[in-house]
């Protein structure tokens, strides 16, 4: 499992934005501030494209952040019993911890994408009884990631 790339936006010296570009090669984007917002652009490329029409608008690609608990933000779904029998057994989805919400992006032919309050809310609706599991990726030594 690796991390997904992760960059970030900025308007002159502001961080602005955060976004990861998800297996399907389209980019799932939060951005900051007091109104933020969030979506899934069709391509890293068209965004890129939108932000150089945008004066002083700056994308850079970097090491996304840890989060609190010194975890990857980056984490996957790991199902090991399908019992609705819609996504199958194995890496099933993709997630990643932005600063304000968490994206889970579906690694099936649909590649649907969703939006959550947390990660624990993921594992609440996803984790069928342990049945799936919350797997991070490239752990960093803590206490309290799995």
């Amino acid at each position: 499992m690796e991390n997904l790339d992760y960059i970030q936006v900025f308007q002159g010296e502001e961080d602005i934005a955060e976004g990861v570009i998800l297996p399907s090669g389209q980019l799932a984007l939060c951005w900051h501030g007091k109104s933020h917002s969030h979506g899934v652009f069709p391509s890293f490329t068209r965004f890129q494209e939108m932000q150089a029409q945008r004066t002083g608008r700056c994308i850079r690609q970097m090491d996304a952040p840890l989060t609190a608990d010194n975890c990857s933000r980056t984490f996957y779904l790991q199902r090991n019993e399908d019992w609705s029998g819609i996504s199958g057994t194995g890496l099933v989805a993709v997630g990643f911890e932005f600063e304000q919400l968490t994206m889970l992006h579906w690694l099936d032919s649909q590649g649907s994408t969703f939006w959550y309050e947390s990660v624990a809310i993921v594992e609440r609706v996803h984790g069928h009884e342990g049945r799936t599991l919350i797997t991070r990726c490239n752990l960093v030594p803590s206490f309290g990631c799995v």
